[in-house]
């Protein structure tokens, strides 16, 4: 079977693919981000959170991609808050799927989002938080890139205790064009 890689935009389309891999891997994910609720977790739900994102991707403000292996959704990949006046900078988020852990997916679907950032969306800064416990996101920060350029103490509340942000980011002079 083949393992490649591949990103795309997040699309309508997409749903019951996204709402399958959201339902496998809700427990996993919610250990380290706040629950979504029930609500989410429904064909319309996920249907529309995918038009919300075409939408913001219209308007150039976000952009959602899925990682995929096959036919299966085995991540996600978004770049929130794009500035183009001043900053020209953007926050990346990702999840990946529990059962596709340590064989390099995140890794490789950051760095072709990043690259993305770079060369077509003419961003200069992609930033990043990692809740400081979790070791895997800082080993995708760290295997991509990035520098942890800040650290603050106590600031998400998470399952009622108040968790520590490690802070990342990574310049388009630090990129490689190859």
């Amino acid at each position: 079977m083949d393992h490649h890689l591949s990103i795309t935009l997040a699309m309508p389309e997409h749903t019951d693919a996204l709402l399958a891999f959201e339902l496998e891997n809700r427990t996993h994910f919610e250990q380290w981000i706040a629950s979504r609720g029930d609500s989410f977790y429904t064909p319309a739900a996920v249907r529309s959170s995918l038009q919300q994102a075409q939408w913001a991707r219209n308007a150039q403000k976000e952009y959602h991609y899925l990682a995929w292996v096959n036919d299966a959704i085995v991540g996600r990949v978004t770049l929130r808050g794009a500035e183009r006046e001043h900053y020209f900078k953007a926050s990346l988020g990702y999840r990946f799927s529990a059962r596709h852990g340590g064989k390099g997916y995140a890794s490789q679907a950051v760095n072709h989002v990043v690259e993305e950032a770079f060369r077509s969306l003419n961003l200069w800064r992609i930033e990043a938080v990692v809740i400081a416990d979790n070791l895997p996101s800082q080993a995708v920060m760290r295997k991509c890139g990035f520098q942890q350029y800040g650290h603050s103490r106590q600031a998400v509340l998470r399952h009622g205790v108040w968790m520590d942000l490690l802070h990342y980011e990574k310049h388009a002079s630090e990129f490689a064009i190859i």
